[in-house]
């Protein structure tokens, strides 16, 4: 169950992260009552919420995997996940170097991930 808990906890982790780059985007309204300020920045607020539930899933994943396996699939799968997505959503462009590195990084993560878990 570990491993259920630590894939939805690192999508939710990138799905956050993508709702910052959106409200950035947007530009962030902090002028104004409170309720204007939540009503405006919606997706900045959606994130930290996110934010929050992944950190209550990857807490429960690292009740059975090892953290030196769980964090390092998080933090990859995460980059992986916001980098589809700056490419898919925000038409972000990576090059030949930064490709290369993506597939070494997904490399280490299955070698890492091999460990007995």
């Amino acid at each position: 169950m570990g491993i259920v808990y630590l894939i939805i906890a690192f999508v939710l982790n990138g799905t956050a992260t993508v709702l910052f780059k959106v409200e950035a985007s947007n530009g962030i309204n902090l002028k104004g009552s409170l309720p204007h300020i939540l009503m405006h920045n919606y997706a900045m607020i959606i994130g930290f919420v996110l934010f929050t539930i992944n950190a209550i899933f990857y807490i429960l994943a690292l009740r059975s995997l090892p953290l030196g396996v769980a964090y390092p699939v998080m933090t990859v799968m995460s980059l992986i996940i916001v980098t589809a997505a700056s490419i898919i959503l925000f038409n972000e462009q990576i090059n030949t170097i930064q490709i290369v590195g993506y597939i070494l990084l997904i490399a280490a993560i299955v070698l890492i991930f091999n460990v007995k878990v």
